[in-house]
């Protein structure tokens, strides 16, 4: 049976890839319900065995040695398929870091824009601002901590976000 692979038999190799192709390919579903890749690899297997008939060296039968091929060759297709998820998740990770990173930055860019457009505010309208906005004080209490009236609260808010935005798109017509 051997020396018929060795010699390069073609009608042995057919008969031997007609009665094994199909159970190798079962065989393999119990590791894996990928067709695909199934018969990709018991195709490879049958294409390495007529490749190197004359180096093959079969030390148990057909049967057991075209099984184990099989297996080993899955297993190798495992490894490459891990190892190329591990180098793309790897290129996922450090794209989403810079991606990261920048919207960081970007974040950090407009937060000291409008940090410097709150400074530039009058100094009432910057006291208003900074106690409703920042500290969450209520329009009723900050009246009362600065002795003036809740609709001239509301009017330096008002006048706040005028300003704010005013400031703001100019900040973006200088980038």
């Amino acid at each position: 049976m051997h020396e018929s692979l060795r010699a390069g038999d073609p009608v042995f190799f057919e008969e031997l890839y007609s009665n094994y192709f199909e159970k190798l390919c079962v065989y393999l579903m119990s590791f894996t319900s990928d067709k695909n890749i199934i018969h990709d690899v018991v195709q490879d297997s049958f294409l390495y065995l007529w490749a190197n008939r004359k180096k093959v060296v079969i030390t148990t039968s057909m049967n057991g040695y075209l099984y184990r091929m099989v297996y080993n060759k899955l297993m190798d297709s495992f490894r490459k398929s891990t190892k190329k998820n591990d180098i793309l998740l790897s290129y996922h990770k450090t794209f989403l870091d810079e991606v990261v990173q920048v919207e960081r930055d970007v974040n950090e860019e407009r937060l000291g824009k409008l940090n410097q457009c709150i400074e530039k505010l009058p100094k009432r309208c910057k006291d208003v601002f900074y106690q409703k906005k920042i500290k969450g004080i209520r329009s009723k209490e900050i009246a009362s901590n600065l002795d003036i009236s809740i609709k001239t609260v509301e009017a330096h808010m008002t006048k706040a976000y005028v300003l704010l935005r005013g400031c703001l798109k100019s900040e973006k017509s200088l980038i």
